[in-house]
């Protein structure tokens, strides 16, 4: 099953989609939030074994379409924030 992710982004042409870039995601499930490297797509066929990724507008509102992660490495030591529960 794949992993969601949610994001927020202020202007979602400027995303660079097929290429690696780094940004911040949260793990919807657990509510940790942690800088990622990561190829992104507005569609499943160009990226087919990515996760969900949840685009948000700044004001938390949900976008309407998913768009898909793959992510490669985690940038150490930027916006980590422990999962709820976690010490």
């Amino acid at each position: 099953m794949a992993k969601e992710y949610d994001t927020f982004v202020d202007d979602i042409t400027t995303i660079k989609e097929g290429q690696e870039i780094t940004i911040a995601v949260r793990e919807t499930d657990i509510y940790r939030t942690r800088v990622v490297i990561a190829v992104v797509s507005s569609s499943r066929e160009n990226l087919p074994d990515g996760d969900i990724l949840l685009m948000r507008y700044n004001r938390g509102n949900l976008r309407p379409d998913p768009w898909y992660i793959k992510i490669n490495s985690d940038v150490p030591g930027l916006l980590g924030k422990m999962a709820i529960g976690d010490n």
